[in-house]
């Protein structure tokens, strides 16, 4: 529920935060270290911490698949799935502007990047876990 929380106050911080030149991708990056903190500061178990990373990006991922799938194609509300999917990545889509476009497709290739925020912040999200695996193995090393 705390992740809630933090993506519609984000979203709400960084549509804000678009007016005044520079601070939407500080934003950006504030929002990504408090996903960072948020997930560092549960004690979950690598099984919990996946499901609750995928339970916040179920919205996102649900999105992707279906415009992936061109199931957005069967209804009548084709167009809002990528509104939707570019408001839910409304924190992180700052970000997007800062990477070149390099290639030349049908579509800008901030559309293409939508399908990557999800996974990516869903990684993101489990990065903590690895890392406190990491130093609690460093610190209970007897050979040490």
């Amino acid at each position: 529920m705390r992740l809630y929380v933090i993506q519609l106050t984000a979203i709400l911080a960084v549509w804000l935060g678009m007016y005044y030149p520079g601070l939407d991708i500080v934003l950006a990056l504030l929002y990504l270290l408090i996903i960072w903190w948020e997930a560092s500061y549960k004690n979950l178990s690598l099984f919990l911490q996946c499901l609750v990373g995928l339970a916040w990006q179920l919205p996102a991922l649900y999105l992707s698949l279906s415009i992936i799938m061109g199931l957005d194609q069967a209804t009548d509300f084709s167009y809002y799935f990528v509104f939707m999917l570019q408001l839910w990545h409304t924190p992180v889509m700052p970000l997007a502007t800062l990477m070149p476009n390099l290639i030349r497709l049908d579509k800008p290739f901030y559309y293409y990047e939508l399908f990557v925020f999800a996974p990516l912040l869903w990684t993101i999200y489990l990065l903590p876990w690895f890392r406190r695996k990491k130093l609690l193995q460093k610190k209970f090393n007897p050979l040490a």
